[in-house]
């Protein structure tokens, strides 16, 4: 009982420190416009495009969610010019899509992203790859982004 005890409180403490280091993104604030595409189990390749508003407080979160696809983010690591972030999406009529992404900022307005997707479908488990960029557009949102 002992171990378990000193156990969880280890991962919590780690859980912690490792929260608190996350470093924001060193990228512009303002309007972003993102380009995604997905190919999954040979499919064509499915490609989506929105307009994401970046605030000061978006830049230690995962920045770049598509605001129709429902979706939560976990943020694993975070440095000035990287992030690796863990996903999971719930669009309309799609089932639930879980995604790993790694962000890399090549400059304050340029950001290039690669990941993993695996699709749970009432057809069964596809898996696939994820990429995207961001290329800031403007520091002034526009009132229908997020």
């Amino acid at each position: 009982m002992h171990r378990r005890i000193v156990f969880v409180l280890a991962l919590l403490t780690a859980t912690v420190i490792t929260a608190a280091s996350l470093a924001p993104l060193s990228i512009k604030t303002g309007a972003w416009q993102v380009t995604m595409s997905s190919s999954i189990n040979g499919m064509p390749p499915h490609a989506t495009s929105y307009t994401s508003c970046i605030r000061p407080a978006d830049l230690t979160k995962y920045p770049f969610t598509d605001p129709k696809a429902n979706c939560t983010w976990n943020v694993v690591s975070s440095t000035s010019s990287t992030m690796l972030a863990n996903g999971t999406c719930t669009p309309r009529n799609m089932g639930t899509l879980q995604f790993v992404m790694q962000l890399t900022a090549a400059d304050a307005e340029h950001v290039q992203g690669t990941g993993q997707v695996t699709a749970n479908t009432p057809n069964g488990t596809m898996n696939g790859k994820y990429s995207g960029e961001a290329k800031w557009i403007g520091a002034q949102c526009p009132a229908t982004s997020q």
